[in-house]
């Protein structure tokens, strides 16, 4: 059987490896983390190990591409909208943007827990959200640790 391969930017990598590496040392397994960048991406990890991901198009170009490319469609802020039933234009868009957002993440990872199972993921979404804005920073700072001991001269 041949072995597939996601091949992605060296930027996307990095952020990828790095996030994944911080959440194994952080976290209870099995986990899917959530990148929410140019790109979402939702990595799956389990036994401390990265199993795969799945690459989205990012919350601010799908906003570029909505305003871009319609004409009558206005830019928009990301802001919250007053309902889901927006009655402008504008929050009809900020509502579809945030809500549509939240049903696909709450989507992928019902998709990806069923994929997985038997799996106990934490919940996500509609259910509980861990953030954790120095993920990225912390699996840098994990690797350095590990490529430092590994460079060290032995006594």
């Amino acid at each position: 059987s041949a072995m597939h391969r996601a091949v992605m930017p060296p930027t996307s990598l990095i952020s990828v490896s790095a996030s994944s590496v911080a959440a194994i040392q952080k976290y209870p397994q099995p986990i899917i983390v959530i990148d929410m960048g140019t790109a979402t991406t939702f990595s799956y990890l389990s036994e401390s190990t990265y199993k795969g991901c799945v690459i989205i198009p990012g919350v601010r170009i799908a906003v570029e591409a909505l305003s871009g490319r319609a004409a009558e469609l206005p830019h928009i802020s990301l802001e919250q909208p007053p309902s889901i039933f927006g009655r402008s234009t504008i929050d009809a868009m900020r509502s579809g943007v945030l809500y549509g957002n939240a049903a696909m993440i709450d989507g992928m990872i019902q998709r990806m827990e069923a994929e997985a199972k038997p799996v106990a993921i934490q919940p996500h979404c509609k259910r509980k959200i861990l953030i954790d804005e120095n993920l990225l920073l912390d699996g840098l700072y994990y690797l350095y640790q590990k490529n430092h001991e590994r460079r060290r001269p032995k006594k």
